[in-house]
């Protein structure tokens, strides 16, 4: 039997004013998706799943990944969905699709792609059955589940079961397939957003609820159980959160069993909190200058790019030079960090030297403005990780600022030890992200949120909505 494989996988911020276009997408085209599945782990679940049955052969066609950013180009979105299918037609007769796709994926003047590229799989395969590996975030639309036989999320915040979830997808294609048997799902949403940092995994309630998942799954006649929370950054009207269930050619579990989950998520929401100390952003910096333990990490949650945000609000650099410059005496302070490609090449230019640098507040331009600073730019690295971005390491009297000049995530410590930076001396580490990171919560002696205002506002009511919707 033969299993197209591919996808598009990127997270879209409305709020966000970027439109993410071809420099900021990693593209594989055909075979060269197998030795990059590392690159992104639901793709290799798939892979390794049908690689260990003989009777199994994968078509691969193109998967296209990008840091969640505003909203996607729509040429390129085109390009992309021309090449899948054209791919496609080159192909003899196969038997299934096995996608690896986000979910909360938007592009200029179309809206949601996977309701755009699944109704498109419809009208061109009607009879080809559709396996969809989700990101816990993922947005349902009505048309998704008319489109696709199963579909199936991450049971992980932060999402460490990437692989896990490909495989399952992978599972359920092959249970269809090689068992002939019908799968059924059952849907139900909740008309509400939640903040992502207010969902944890390893914190109540959601860790209850997704042991509710698991217990669901340990019934034969279930392949898959999933709480999708949506996006609450993507201002569209079908957002919201979504129980789903896939089972064994039985419907009405099912549908009773989303419509328990669904009912859970209700009775819960509202204990649904931040898992850390949370406060506006001075005080969790002034909070984070006055520990004695370190490092002590700080979310810059408004300006989350891991998240969709722009990664250039300049917020917490104002604060660190002016209303609490004297508290950053004596302390080591790093900033992770700003996306500024104009300013990677002027410290690229002026490598060891004092220059007075404008950073950030280019693209978010309703939250914050340009910082202005004096510094040396200490380090400058090329190239570096998956997609390919210059970083640069500025050192001012009041704190050191990693600058990059792709819009990349600050996810892990890889990023400093390129810059030979001692991070385990730094007493306050200022990255931007909402929860922390598993590598850095490794490091963390303590950590607080800070509510900023960005594209990512943990603080949902201070976003401009036109969708109406329950906001937790």
């Amino acid at each position: 039997m033969r299993i197209a494989i591919g996808g598009f996988f990127h997270e879209s911020d409305t709020f966000n004013p970027i439109i993410t276009g071809i420099d900021d997408f990693i593209i594989f085209d055909r075979q060269e998706i197998f030795p990059n599945r590392n690159s992104y782990l639901i793709v290799k679940g798939i892979i390794e799943y049908f690689e260990k049955l003989p009777q199994y052969q994968l078509i691969p066609l193109v998967f296209a990944k990008a840091v969640p950013n505003g909203e996607v180009d729509e040429g390129l979105y085109r390009d992309l969905k021309a090449k899948f299918f054209r791919y496609l037609e080159e192909e003899p007769p196969f038997d299934a699709f096995v996608l690896a796709l986000h979910g909360s994926m938007r592009v200029k003047n179309i809206g949601s792609a996977e309701t755009d590229l699944l109704r498109d799989i419809h009208h061109q395969y009607p009879n080809i059955p559709v396996f969809c590996g989700l990101d816990m975030h993922a947005t349902i639309t009505d048309e998704m589940l008319r489109y696709a036989t199963a579909l199936t999320g991450f049971k992980t915040a932060p999402h460490i079961d990437a692989y896990e979830t490909g495989w399952q997808t992978a599972q359920m294609a092959d249970i269809a397939l090689r068992g002939q048997v019908n799968l059924t799902m059952g849907s139900s949403k909740v008309d509400c957003l939640i903040a992502g940092e207010k969902s944890e995994t390893d914190c109540e309630p959601m860790r209850s609820l997704i042991q509710l998942l698991q217990d669901m799954e340990m019934d034969e006649e279930v392949c898959a159980a999933s709480l999708l929370l949506g996006y609450p950054w993507a201002d569209t009207a079908e957002n919201g959160v979504t129980a789903l269930v896939v089972t064994r050619n039985n419907s009405e579990k099912a549908q009773a069993f989303a419509g328990r989950i669904a009912h859970e998520f209700l009775q819960h929401k509202h204990e649904f909190n931040f898992s850390s100390p949370s406060h506006p952003a001075q005080e969790a910096l002034t909070l984070a200058l006055k520990d004695t333990c370190k490092p002590v990490f700080v979310s810059d949650s408004g300006d989350n790019p891991t998240a969709g945000s722009t990664a250039d609000n300049t917020s917490m650099i104002h604060l660190l030079s002016n209303e609490l410059k004297e508290e950053t005496a004596g302390k080591k302070v790093l900033v992770a960090g700003i996306y500024d490609p104009k300013a990677v090449e002027k410290c690229r230019k002026h490598l060891n030297r004092r220059i007075k640098l404008e950073v950030g507040g280019k693209f978010d331009t309703m939250y914050c403005k340009p910082a202005l600073i004096w510094g040396i730019p200490r380090k400058v690295v090329t190239d570096y990780g998956l997609f390919k971005s210059d970083l640069v390491l500025f050192e001012t009297k009041q704190f050191s600022l990693i600058l990059t000049s792709k819009h990349i995530g600050f996810t892990n410590t890889e990023m400093f030890k390129a810059l030979e930076i001692e991070y385990m001396k730094m007493d306050v580490i200022v990255v931007k992200l909402g929860y922390l990171t598993e590598d850095f919560k490794e490091i963390a002696v303590k950590s607080y949120i800070a509510l900023i205002q960005g594209c990512t506002d943990e603080v949902l009511s201070r976003l401009p909505y036109t969708s109406r919707h329950e906001l937790i």
